[in-house]
């Protein structure tokens, strides 16, 4: 018996040991505490998250659960352990109280609510273990307000891991309300093209596609949709085509929700400018087609020539057409003068370009404003209004829509509502949020989104809002946190803002330079779309929009691919020109022998109309009898610029055929000549017999 209890103590030394080394190797991870982001300890592999029901909403007389997910990658057994949930007396109720908690994961004292035994983790495995809290034992005294957990699973050693949590206690009156705008993106960044095709967009505006699915879920809800141009557009070029699409549109806007343009393809403005560009790319509203130039005027219109005649359908049945000369199809959006940059990406340079644009109002991440927390909604930064989306209350929304369990997305909302709760009783902050969602275009992150938006409609203490109800905040000064896209895209959009300027400059030959550069300028847009950052398709989208450009500056070109003939001393070479563009074009096409087998003047100036051919007749003199020789052609513009790349063409000169002909002719003549004698020679004779 001594010797088996010898046994056991040996056991629990070894045991021990390997808590007290473990714990010597404590390491922070990151977790989700009540589907709060925070801080959890983990002890060599030792995984710590939870997540807790009811939205975090713990209300006196109601059960609360908190699960607690453990899982072990420690390469070794963890043996068996206890999981506790305190109540820990730590001033949450300020924005900047909270955020400090959820950051850490230390120890602290306080009166357990509840705790539950957890058998041994094998290496490997994973546990989830619900734990009932007793809220009646905290001591709250009926404030209203967030309330600090303490999350900690112990060891025979100590603690093996924590983490700090946060709920909401609504045992008294809240003490104010909070407004919230949540802003939906209308996007579809992994459609391609300066436009999506009308079998794209019936795909997505059919039962199950992202634009169906956004439509029902945001449907009488307090929604702001921030609407890619590009699908509206896309939409009305295409007509009758893409009926479902448009009746889609119709129906999105017919009740007239809170709305703004993003730009267009939702493009990433930042990176832009870091990337070195001068100055923000323009849609433009030129294009070859009238179709797609008037629906572009319609949905986004820019100073341009008048629009042409053709129709558009209404997007809402019951809206007569604007009058004023750039119609919108019946529709206008709510808020207009925003610009949406990417999350956390502006820095001083890109704010200066984005006020340049005309645009009123930028939509900035908390973590670019100010201290970050997310306790400003609307600002002055950098001399321009902005209105601050909160990162945390964003993310946690985020992740409460795309929710595939309950669970899920309790723990999300959670981290939503704990936070939200914060802008109520702190108050030194404005009471007010704006949280965006995703940008991916992806139909599995809307799956909870209509019951997310009721959710928060039901809180009694939140005023959900449009954005253009929260804009009307008093704004306050504060600082730009500058911020900077990383090397590796900033080096890729440098690479489609130079090619694109190449396209510019070539465009000089065109009558309208804008149907070319306009359309060159919508694709590198879409290319940059905010939902395919960090994307890895986005490598391969960059390559196809470079292939697409480099087919543009390829559209004006020497045709001509045959050898030509030279007959003669003298002659004019024909040099075939081609213009695929949808616009007549002008340049100056010169041709160079390699060698003095020929002299040809030039160059030679020729119009060509749109998608057609044109000939340019060069003036040449042989200076051989016979020979061979390549003539380098090449286009450029009137002032100079070159045009597509050069051609070689071969010319086989046969100057001698001019005698060789004279002879030939001679020949024929003198036969003609002794035939017609020898004719009247016999036919006298004939005549005299």
């Amino acid at each position: 018996m001594r010797a088996g209890h010898s046994d056991t103590r040996e056991r629990r030394r070894f045991t021990s040991a390997v808590a007290s080394a473990l714990v010597a190797g404590v390491l922070l991870a990151a977790g989700i505490a009540a589907g709060v982001p925070a801080q959890a300890t983990v002890i060599d592999g030792l995984t710590l998250t939870s997540t807790i029901s009811d939205q975090g909403i713990a209300t006196p007389g109601s059960p609360l659960t908190v699960t607690v997910h453990l899982a072990n990658d420690s390469g070794d057994d963890v043996a068996a352990t206890s999981v506790s949930v305190t109540a820990i007396e730590v001033d949450v109720s300020t924005v900047a109280g909270l955020e400090d908690w959820l950051a850490t994961s230390t120890g602290a004292r306080g009166t357990t609510l509840g705790s539950r035994d957890i058998a041994v983790l094998p290496d490997g495995g994973k546990v989830s273990v619900p734990v009932s809290l007793d809220v009646g034992l905290a001591g709250w005294n009926g404030v209203w307000g967030a309330r600090a957990l303490l999350i900690t699973v112990d060891g025979e050693a100590g603690a093996l891991a924590r983490q700090h949590a946060a709920i909401l206690y609504t045992g008294g009156q809240a003490p104010a309300v909070a407004s919230l705008a949540v802003v939906v993106p209308v996007v579809a960044p992994q459609e391609p093209g300066q436009l999506i095709d009308s079998a794209s967009l019936e795909r997505l505006a059919s039962p199950g596609g992202f634009l169906s699915e956004l439509a029902v879920q945001t449907s009488n809800t307090f929604a702001t949709l921030a609407i890619d141009p590009r699908i509206p557009v896309s939409v009305l070029a295409g007509g009758n085509a893409g009926s479902r699409a448009l009746e889609w549109w119709q129906g999105l806007v017919a009740d007239s929700p809170d709305s703004f343009l993003t730009a267009y393809g939702d493009a990433d403005l930042a990176g832009q400018i870091q990337a070195g560009a001068p100055q923000l790319l323009s849609s433009g509203s030129r294009d070859g087609s009238q179709d797609l130039e008037a629906a572009l005027r319609a949905v986004a219109p820019v100073a341009s020539p008048a629009p042409s005649d053709a129709t558009l359908p209404s997007p809402s049945p019951s809206a007569a057409p604007a009058a004023d000369p750039t119609p919108r199809g019946g529709w206008t959006p709510t808020n207009q003068g925003i610009a949406w940059p990417v999350s956390n990406s502006v820095d001083d340079a890109a704010l200066a370009a984005i006020s340049k644009t005309g645009s009123s109002t930028v939509l900035l991440s908390s973590g670019n404003v100010g201290n970050g927390l997310g306790s400003l909604v609307s600002a002055r930064v950098g001399g321009m209004g902005a209105l601050v989306v909160n990162d945390g209350i964003s993310g946690a929304l985020d992740r409460a829509a795309a929710a595939t369990t309950t669970e899920e997305w309790n723990g999300a909302m959670a981290s939503a509502v704990v936070r939200l709760s914060a802008l109520v009783t702190d108050p030194s902050v404005q009471r007010g949020a704006i949280a965006a969602l995703s940008r991916s275009g992806d139909a599995a992150a809307l799956t909870r989104l209509n019951t997310t938006l009721t959710a928060l409609q039901s809180l009694p203490w939140i005023q959900p809002q449009g954005l253009s109800g929260v804009a009307l905040v008093p704004p306050v000064d504060a600082e730009l946190v500058p911020r900077s896209e990383s090397p590796e895209r900033l080096a890729a959009i440098g690479e489609l803002l130079r090619t694109n300027d190449a396209v510019t400059t070539f465009a000089s030959i065109a009558s309208e330079p804008s149907v070319v550069t306009d359309p060159s300028a919508r694709q590198v847009m879409a290319t940059l779309a905010a939902g395919l950052v960090g994307e890895d398709a986005w490598p391969g989208r960059v390559t196809e929009s470079l292939a697409k450009m480099s087919d543009v500056l390829a559209s004006v070109r020497v045709s001509t691919d045959s050898t030509i003939n030279m007959i003669g001393t003298t002659a004019t070479i024909p040099v075939a020109i081609e213009n695929g563009l949808a616009t007549p074009v002008t340049v100056v096409v010169t041709a160079d022998p390699r060698n003095n087998s020929i002299s040809i003047e030039g160059p030679v100036t020729v119009k060509i109309e749109s998608r057609a051919q044109a000939v340019a007749r060069f003036s040449a003199e042989a200076q051989v009898s016979n020979g061979s020789v390549l003539v380098d052609t090449w286009l450029s513009s009137e002032s100079g610029e070159p045009v597509g790349s050069l051609r070689s063409l071969r010319v086989n000169v046969r100057a001698d055929w001019e005698a060789v002909g004279l002879i030939a002719f001679g020949a024929v003549f003198v036969g003609l000549v002794v035939a017609g004698v020898i004719r009247t020679v016999r036919r006298r004779k004939a005549q005299g017999a």
